[in-house]
């Protein structure tokens, strides 16, 4: 009677565990690769490569006809250009690491003395890995912005290498929009299907690789942006012209968009993002932290950016708090990405920093 009581429970534990498995499914992660690429990575990138596009044709027309007009509109396009870069440096991963990418196009601060040196001589190769401190968005923002306007129209025309600078402007953009372009190219002709494919979380897989550039990106909000020209991270001594946009003096638009671009890619857009996995495993009783605790703190850090002064470099001296709490409110949801979400997301993080977050 005993033996039989014994298997009779162990036949219903059985049956018990079986249907648990049969009710439990696993995320499908497919549709957010897909939506990720098809609606936010590829989108994205053809959007850069258009405005690059603009900034090619407005130095030209500025190189022909060198005029305070032209370069209002080289300026323009110059921005236009530098807000769509924000929406793409977080893609830092497949044909993008390739070609170093992020950092050929905004490696700040501009090296300003390889910069003059470069075109005194006329001689230099902009792809030389001496020269990614003298290219991309700072070493533009540097030769447009660089003085009061009579003083950058001269560069271009009564300087004694005028015509070198402007040829450095032209080739400084078109290296991006090259590069960019074989970057979308492969993404077009095998790379889209490769990414969408690799839908485990292994480290080779698309969401860890998504996911890892993701929150390094995080961390340049906070550190590049934020805490190393605020003095957070040299006890207090501050370097106010190690901002991005230094002489532009865009960096808190920049840091705005940069913030709005990381929580697009974790809502996935208007489609599937990492926001639907995270809350698909809180109804399925497996995480505890909702996707609303993330939004709630990207709204945190919005509003804190925006109390900012405006530019930065000139606001840096005067409001350590305001710079201190927005640096500890974006390390807040650098906690979230780096411990919380990586367990809920099943990945893990495969790269170290020493800031000790």
């Amino acid at each position: 009677m005993r033996n039989n009581l014994s298997l009779l429970l162990l036949g219903i534990l059985i049956a018990s565990t079986a249907c648990k498995k049969d009710n439990t499914t696993e995320y499908e992660r497919g549709a957010l690769l897909t939506n990720l690429a098809d609606n936010l990575i590829l989108p994205d990138y053809d959007t850069f490569y258009n405005e690059l596009g603009q900034l090619e044709t407005s130095i030209a027309t500025f190189n022909g006809a060198t005029s305070a007009d032209n370069l209002v509109s080289v300026r323009n396009a110059f921005i236009d250009a530098y807000i769509a870069f924000q929406h793409v440096k977080m893609y830092d991963f497949g044909p993008a690491s390739d070609y170093a990418f992020k950092s050929a196009c905004n490696t700040y601060p501009t090296d300003t003395a390889k910069i003059n040196a470069n075109i005194a001589s006329g001689s230099y190769i902009l792809g030389a890995a001496e020269n990614t401190i003298a290219i991309g968005f700072p070493a533009l923002d540097y030769l447009l912005y660089d003085g009061g306007d009579l003083e950058v129209l001269n560069r271009f025309t009564t300087d004694e290498d005028a015509a070198v600078a402007k040829s450095y402007l032209i080739e400084v953009t078109q290296k991006m929009k090259a590069e960019l372009g074989a970057l979308i190219s492969t993404w077009n002709s095998s790379y889209r299907a490769t990414f969408i494919s690799a839908n485990g979380t292994d480290v080779g897989s698309s969401i860890s690789l998504m996911y890892n550039e993701w929150v390094k990106d995080l961390e340049l909000l906070k550190n590049a942006k934020i805490g190393i020209p605020a003095g957070l991270f040299s006890g207090g001594e501050q370097f106010p012209d190690y901002v991005e946009a230094y002489y532009s003096g865009y960096s808190k638009l920049l840091a705005l968009e940069s913030l709005n671009a990381l929580e697009q890619v974790f809502l996935g857009g208007t489609g599937e993002g990492m926001d639907d996995n995270i809350n698909f495993e809180v109804d399925n009783g497996t995480a505890t932290l909702t996707a609303s605790e993330i939004t709630d703190q990207f709204d945190i850090i919005q509003g804190q950016i925006g109390s900012l002064g405006d530019p930065f470099s000139t606001s840096i001296p005067s409001d350590f708090a305001g710079f201190n709490s927005t640096f500890q409110e974006i390390k807040r949801l650098v906690a979230f990405a780096k411990t919380d979400m990586p367990a809920i997301l099943g990945v893990l993080i495969t790269f170290s920093d020493t800031d000790g977050d």
